[in-house]
């Protein structure tokens, strides 16, 4: 999404535009009178978007001090005043859900937002697993393409980081859900709303607010994460000062394709001496605005050798930029057979750093082939980038380099000094806390891998996340996590696990917080893979649970949960709630159960279902005291209910796991 080809003559309405969308967003923020052309509002305001249903209608935004703002929507009409710094609200009556409406803004001019809809709001957010699009997931450009739901609306939140809460987010809109829009959407966020759609037959709008890699600290304010950490004696993150963008200025010319053998014809790629941006297999070079606001593309004149033409990228950049200048082989994006060559050779000059990468399609999890980093330097130098030397960075799924299936080279631009990190409350000052005051029927969380090594503070941490943001909103609306699938080395004993404990860590938060639910996952993921492509099922799980619950119906929404225990001689008698129409093992016997004595000494155990219930037991263990169920990274496990939901890994211990204290922590 928001990758933009050439030719360079639109580049200049693409960066006006910009201009003066970021000038209004970053006006919007400040808190000093300002003269205000219209009514000014967040950007989750915009044509197409869904306001929830039956809640009071929460309309906000800034005006010229003391300007008499009227909102007004369907026949509903309600009047206010700005204050001294320029800042208006308003609350509309509940409404049923419908549409299409217009909402009307008027102030000492109008501003008019077209088919809005009245239905079920939900915020979407998390890490990299949150954010894996849709048509990256199993059967992906299959699901892209029934992707066309009219009522179903889509809004994306913009990365960004910030030092102090912030009251708007960056420019964005809503978007009817279509093949289009829906490509880059998450995919659990739209396998869940599209349930919710299908099953409660209104309006739904989606929020994805999410960023991969990241911690849950970055997503609490400082109120919420500073009694965790003063308990566990954790020093807060330095903070960042203002979050300026580091300049860079790049500038790229005379591509080409190297061939083996001495004395072989090297293959000119591109050179831009035409003043376009095709290359010679027919494909373009494009550049992705969006993700990279605060920077140009341009074509520039005269190129290497004072002669033809450059492509020059500058600008400014932080840690929520992402610079993506892309060579498209084929103008279909069809793949290209590069066997025939050994790299890839261009000039380059300029202040900042850069990495070239190549995409193919049995890469769908960010895990592209890449180059070592390259500085830019004031004269002109090439780069040559060998096939042989590119490498995965290493945390998602290992592929084969396919030489005869590429289908684009990209440049990533950084500044010559790096990025920032994003520290601690960034992410909730810059993508939280600006959609806050919009009121929403629930959020939906699929965070914790960036946590398992301190999976311990996870059981305070997301209890506090969840009720600081409840106290913003003062409702306990619903709040669904996503417990962490299988992942890693698969268990041949029983043992520790970080990623066990993380997944009880939201075990409990959903046992003990009230009105939240847990999508058990533990059958879907990939011992391979950081991010499963199995998608589909995690959605509806969430979906499941929130029409179970939230909206009432009379369905099985979870699998077994672990309840109670007892021991009866030299078994282990096991009590689950949500069982469903009964327990029942995948396979021929239950398996992934294990059982300890007072020695704290596991053994794998023989488990049998007995009516609602399961029955440990083990030869090596006579007088048994615990059990634990699934407890490993990627564990062998089978029960399930005959609804086909699977059992939530448990344990009946509390003996010390490996992260108490941050025994594992690197």
């Amino acid at each position: 999404m928001g990758t933009y080809p050439w030719p360079v003559a639109q580049k200049s309405t693409h960066s006006l535009l910009r201009i003066s969308v970021t000038v209004c967003s970053l006006l919007f923020g400040l808190l000093v009178p300002v003269c205000w052309a219209d009514p000014m509002l967040p950007h989750l305001f915009s044509d197409h978007m869904v306001l929830q249903q039956q809640r009071p209608i929460h309309v906000w935004g800034k005006a010229d001090p003391e300007e008499k703002i009227t909102v007004t929507l369907s026949s509903e009409t309600e009047t206010a005043e700005a204050n001294s710094s320029g800042t208006w609200s308003i609350e509309l009556p509940a409404m049923s859900a419908g549409g299409p409406f217009t909402l009307k803004i008027s102030g000492k001019s109008n501003v008019v937002f077209k088919d809005v809809m009245i239905g079920e709001v939900w915020i979407a957010s998390g890490q990299s697993n949150m954010t894996f699009s849709l048509y990256g997931a199993d059967n992906g450009p299959e699901e892209v393409r029934k992707a066309d739901y009219p009522d179903l609306r889509l809004f994306m939140v913009a990365k960004r980081p910030s030092p102090s809460p912030q009251e708007d987010t960056l420019p964005a809109s809503w978007e009817i859900c279509t093949p289009d829009s829906a490509k880059e959407f998450s995919a659990v966020a739209y396998y869940f709303a599209r349930e919710l759609h299908r099953k409660v037959n209104v309006p739904v709008g989606i929020i994805e607010t999410a960023w991969p890699g990241t911690t849950i600290e970055m997503w609490m304010p400082p109120s919420a994460l500073q009694p965790v950490q003063a308990k566990f004696g954790i020093s807060p993150s330095s903070p960042v000062s203002s979050g300026d963008r580091e300049p860079f200025n790049l500038e790229f010319d005379d591509f080409e394709l190297l061939r083996d053998g001495e004395g072989s014809l090297q293959k000119t790629f591109s050179n831009f001496d035409d003043a376009t941006s095709r290359d010679s297999f027919g494909g373009y070079w494009s550049y992705n605005w969006s993700d990279a606001p605060a920077t140009s593309f341009n074509l520039v004149s005269p190129g290497r050798g004072e002669n033809g033409h450059a492509i020059r990228v500058s600008g400014g950049l932080d840690a929520s930029d992402d610079s993506r200048l892309t060579a498209r082989l084929h103008a279909d994006n069809s793949p290209a057979d590069l066997t025939s060559y050994t790299g890839l050779q261009f000039w380059v000059r300029g202040n900042g750093s850069f990495r070239v990468q190549t995409f193919q399609p049995t890469i769908t999890d960010w895990d592209n082939y890449s180059s070592k980093s390259f500085q830019g330097t004031s004269d002109w130098r090439p780069v040559v980038v060998k096939f042989n030397d590119l490498r995965q960075d290493g945390w998602g799924v290992v592929k084969e380099l396919t030489l005869n299936s590429i289908s684009d080279f990209v440049i990533e631009c950084m500044p010559a000094s790096g990025f920032p990190p994003v520290r601690d409350s960034d992410l909730y000052n810059g993508m939280i806390a600006p959609i806050l005051p919009y009121n929403f029927r629930g959020a939906i969380w699929y965070q914790g891998e960036s946590n398992a090594l301190s999976a311990y503070e996870y059981r305070q941490l997301l209890p506090a996340l969840i009720n600081n943001w409840r106290g913003s909103t003062k409702s306990i609306f619903p709040f669904l996590i996503v417990q962490l699938p299988n992942h890693g080395a698969i268990p041949q004993e029983p043992g520790d696990s970080a990623w066990a404990e993380l997944r009880e860590a939201e075990f409990m938060t959903a046992r003990n917080v009230p009105n939240t639910g847990l999508a058990v996952t533990i059958d879907v993921g990939d011992p391979n893979d950081l991010h499963p492509h199995r998608k589909l099922e995690v959605g509806e799980r969430l979906g499941l649970w929130a029409l179970g619950t939230t909206y009432k119906q009379n369905i099985v929404y979870s699998g077994p949960l672990y309840q109670s225990s007892g021991v009866e001689g030299n078994k282990v008698i096991l009590q689950f709630a949500n069982i469903g129409s009964g327990l029942v093992a995948k396979g021929d016997s239950l398996r992934g159960f294990a059982i300890a004595g007072a020695d704290h000494k596991f053994y794998w155990a023989n488990a049998t279902i007995q009516g609602s219930t399961v029955a440990v037991s083990s030869e090596q263990v006579p007088h048994p005291v615990a059990v634990r169920y699934a407890w490993g990274d990627s564990p062998i496990c089978n029960l399930f209910n005959e609804e086909g939901l699977p059992a939530s890994p448990f344990r009946t211990d509390d003996w010390p796991g490996i992260t108490i204290s941050g025994m594992v922590r690197q």
